[in-house]
Formats: structure tokens, sequence, C-alpha cells
């Protein structure tokens, strides 16, 4: 399934990240995410049994009301081995570098014997980096490997991919909510990352920067262009 989101979601249709055009920090601390040695991001996982999410190390459910912004150049796959209730082992990489860093299943570390009946064992997991639009534009880390878990995230990611592809904007702003479904007669739930706008990068670099409020970034307001200073003739 992660193989075949992936050419919706192509590299070389995203717009470039500069100093120009993206506040770094953003990027800079999900790139650390993403490698594994950002201190400053909270982990967000979401249970398909309770309908409730799980942020950082106090496990707290998160704020449906919250705004996040997504970064496309952050979606990951790769794989996590459950056992015992735990993850015992993990694997990933960025999307666009699949070609050159993907693991194959037969490749994975035997972490058994795992229960049968169970989903222990190595399971596919995907997700992507956001920044919350609060004050301290704090930094949450999304992932799952449960399938419909998977079919959320792939779902925006195909969205991305294709307003990168029609150059349209294609930076979210989301809330993370939820959504039921009934499967062989239990009630499950799943994530839902509901889009209240879809920004420009240059109004993200602008409110990154402090130069749009929420609610001017939340309206899909661009960035007020800076008026250049006419050059002082130099008398003859």
């Amino acid at each position: 399934m992660v193989n075949s989101l992936i050419k919706h979601l192509d590299a070389d249709n995203l717009p470039s990240i500069s100093s120009d055009e993206m506040a770094g920090a953003l990027y800079d601390a999900a790139d650390d995410a993403t490698t594994g040695s950002g201190s400053n991001v909270d982990y967000l996982s979401f249970s398909g049994k309770t309908g409730l999410y799980s942020l950082g190390r106090d496990k707290e459910d998160i704020d449906p009301d919250q705004l996040y912004l997504v970064e496309p150049q952050t979606f990951v796959s790769g794989w996590v081995c459950w056992k015992d209730s735990s993850r015992v082992d993990s694997l990933e990489w960025s999307v666009y570098k699949a070609a050159e860093q993907a693991v194959a299943w037969e490749d994975l570390q035997d972490h058994g014997p795992y229960r049968a009946g169970t989903n222990e064992g190595w399971s596919q997991e995907i997700g992507f980096v956001a920044v919350g639009c609060d004050a301290q534009l704090s930094l949450v880390k999304f992932s799952s490997s449960s399938k419909s878990g998977r079919n959320s995230v792939g779902d925006l990611m195909k969205e991305i991919g294709r307003r990168s592809a029609a150059q349209e904007p294609n930076m979210p702003l989301i809330t993370f909510g939820k959504t039921t479904f009934e499967s062989q007669g239990n009630k499950n739930f799943k994530p839902v990352f509901e889009v209240e706008m879809w920004v420009q990068r240059a109004s993200a670099a602008a409110y990154l920067k402090g130069d749009l409020t929420e609610k001017q970034l939340a309206a899909g307001d661009a960035p007020k262009k800076k008026k250049r200073k006419a050059a002082s003739r130099k008398k003859k």
C-alpha cells in the first residue's frame, strides 16, 4: 500500500525549501523528528479500540480544536514490531527516499515467537510531522500501523500529491479528529484529519515568522509583499 501512495507524493512536484521561502524552524525540527534526534517533538498515536489519541510522555488526549500545520516533506513509511503490547523494534525512512532506504519484510529481524491470534510481529507504519498553531509552535509526530490509520494518512498524502502536481496550495492546516466504523461486528475508531484550509508555503513561512496570525493563516491570507526601498541616486 505504501509504495502505491509514493507515486502520488513525488518530491519533484513539491516546492523546494529555502531560507527565503520557509522558516527553517519547522523543517529543521521535523527533520530531527524523522531521523530520531528530535528532543522537542511529542509523539502522537491513536487507539482504534478506544478512539483516544495519546500525546507525549503523559499520553494525553489531543485537543480536537487545535490547528496543526502539516509539512508535506516529512511523510515517512517503515515498519514497527509489536510484542506483548509493546513496540520492540521499528524502522522508517522518508517516502521520497524509499527506493534507496526501504527495507523488505523478509529482511526484518525476527523477534518471535509471537502469540497466535494477535497482531504481534511486524506491521507497516506511516506518519508525518506537524506544527501546532499555538504560542509554543509545538511539534507532533503522528504515526499509525493500523490499516484504518494508514488509510487516513494515505488519503492525506494523495491529496497533497494531487495539489502539488497541480501547483495548488499543498500545506494542510488540520485538526486531529476521529470517526467510527464497524468491522466483524465490532465498533472501531479511526483517525480523521480534518483539513480546515490548504495554505501556500509562503503563508506558512509568514505565520512561523510571526508575520501572519493564526486567524489570517486559517483564512487563507497571503503574506504582504515587502516594498523595496528605492535606491538613492548618486549625484554626478
